[in-house]
């Protein structure tokens, strides 16, 4: 984890919140005061369960130990509160029970899945599905956990200092008024313990295949034939880029895409309003969400090309001819940095794959690589160009705004990544790839060669810290003006 300026830690954030928890349960039973006390002090660990959380991410520095320590100091504030409760006859003795098994068989399957080379977080983690990362991974569901458990630890302290015992401070209460309290409890116990038991079934239900052995390691044992291939010059080995930023000069694709549309007034009014409240339904998802997978903008407008069925990356298949592609609406010309071509030019005459993963519209990106390959071209190379990229439903030769399957963005680059690898039985520890932005950490993270192009600040520091080279790639340089000017005649031809 990462120091801020005061020499905090995350990791050591994590032991105060444990201590500070277990000092409010020994205040419990201590009279009213010591109670409210207590009640106070909790809230202050989870407040500190908050920020140990907002410390790894805004340092970009989390770390497996880390995440296995949060953990950790989360079975123990709530075992020792729930057991403390119980104790006391507040809530049933099996709650805590409850508790205790589901953290022992989660963290039981976890442990199977860090020695198949799986991890509890990042590119490379065990959850796969997405409701599984919705349910265990996502910031709404771990701030929903902890405001449940937040909620229920205060409401049973000030049940114990308000209402129970001789030195209670309010006193001897109504029959009535005891039993809407204790049923106030009881409906917070069972809620608090329903959703834990439902975060913890994507890790059981993911989880069973490594007890089945049906999980092969990652990164782990190959076959004979896997192992030949990968001894064969260059066999085995693609190089994945990130697109904006990376390969093409900024403004983005889509970016210039929609200005051209908006200027056309191509897009409809309402999709504006479409668009704001399809951002209201991704907000708990993140600003990153919102911004990368909100196609709703697009309702209604005419598709970009239309082919025929082939495999997602634009290709059609093995001996079909490609489809024609629309003359409408005209694409933005992709302005390609001199160094990027070099680089792909360098891994072409490697024998390695190519493949662009880019959260742009799948036919802005198919429409680059065939860019791409035009430079190539130029130079005497030929090449086919993989695309991995965020595709829209189209409907009568428009799109509908809905994206199918994943928007291309943070953890889906590397999942994408890692199927397109096992399709054509890549070795990704001999893999490279290549990103600007820290939505590219996961992608980075999931080969053995990665480099940092033109890094955000965020990537940067993540670059510097895990050992990553970092590169600067600049515009279009003059000797390349040739291939610019065959890029536009390419793309004025469709």
């Amino acid at each position: 984890m990462r120091q801020v300026s005061s020499g905090w830690t995350a990791n050591k954030v994590t032991l105060l919140r444990v201590v500070v928890g277990f000092l409010a349960v020994c205040l419990f039973g201590r009279g009213p005061w010591a109670n409210l006390t207590a009640v106070g002090l909790t809230v202050g660990a989870i407040a500190l369960d908050a920020l140990d959380g907002h410390l790894a991410r805004k340092k970009q520095m989390a770390t497996p130990v880390g995440a296995q320590l949060d953990i950790l100091g989360d079975r123990m504030i709530e075992n020792v509160y729930f057991t403390y409760f119980a104790v006391v006859g507040m809530v049933s003795l099996w709650l805590p029970v409850l508790f205790f098994a589901r953290g022992a068989a989660t963290d039981f399957l976890r442990g199977l899945a860090t020695k198949a080379g799986r991890s509890g977080w990042g590119a490379n983690a065990m959850l796969e599905t997405w409701w599984g990362q919705a349910l265990v991974a996502s910031r709404w569901s771990r701030g929903l956990y902890a405001a449940m458990k937040c909620l229920c630890f205060c409401y049973l302290g000030l049940e114990l200092a308000l209402t129970r015992g001789p030195l209670a401070l309010v006193g001897e209460l109504a029959a009535e008024v005891q039993a809407m309290i204790r049923v106030g409890a009881h409906v917070l116990t069972l809620m608090t313990a329903a959703f834990c038991l439902l975060r913890g079934l994507p890790v059981l239900v993911e989880g069973w295949k490594y007890i089945a052995g049906n999980a092969a390691p990652v990164g782990g044992a190959k076959s004979v034939a896997q192992e030949a291939l990968v001894k064969e010059k260059s066999g085995g080995v693609a190089a994945f880029f990130d697109l904006d930023g990376t390969l093409v000069a900024r403004p983005s694709l889509e970016k210039r895409f929609f200005r051209m549309l908006r200027n056309r007034r191509a897009i409809p009014a309402r999709n504006c309003f479409l668009w704001l409240r399809e951002a209201m339904r991704l907000m708990p998802r993140g600003i990153d969400a919102i911004l990368q997978a909100n196609k709703v903008y697009l309702r209604g407008v005419q598709i970009l090309d239309e082919h025929s069925e082939g495999d997602t990356d634009g290709h059609p298949p093995e001996g079909q001819p490609r489809a024609p592609l629309r003359r409408n609406p005209r694409q933005p010309v992709p302005a390609f940095l001199a160094q990027a071509i070099e680089k792909v030019a360098w891994h072409a005459n490697e024998g390695h794959q190519i493949v662009l993963v880019s959260g742009t519209l799948l036919p802005l990106a198919r429409r680059a690589a065939n860019a791409m390959e035009a430079e190539l071209a130029a130079r005497g190379i030929t090449v086919t160009i993989r695309v991995l990229a965020t595709r829209l439903e189209e409907l009568e030769g428009r799109w509908t705004g809905r994206i199918l399957g994943p928007a291309m963005f943070g953890e889906a680059k590397a999942r994408a990544a890692k199927r397109r690898a096992e399709e054509m039985r890549l070795d990704l520890r001999r893999c490279y790839a290549y990103g600007d932005s820290l939505n590219d950490r996961w992608l980075l993270a999931a080969v053995g060669r990665p480099t940092a192009v033109n890094p955000s600040k965020g990537l940067g520091q993540m670059a510097k810290k895990l050992g990553w080279p970092t590169i600067e790639w600049k515009d279009l340089t003059p000797e390349h003006s040739k291939f610019r000017e065959k890029n536009r005649q390419i793309w004025r031809v469709v």
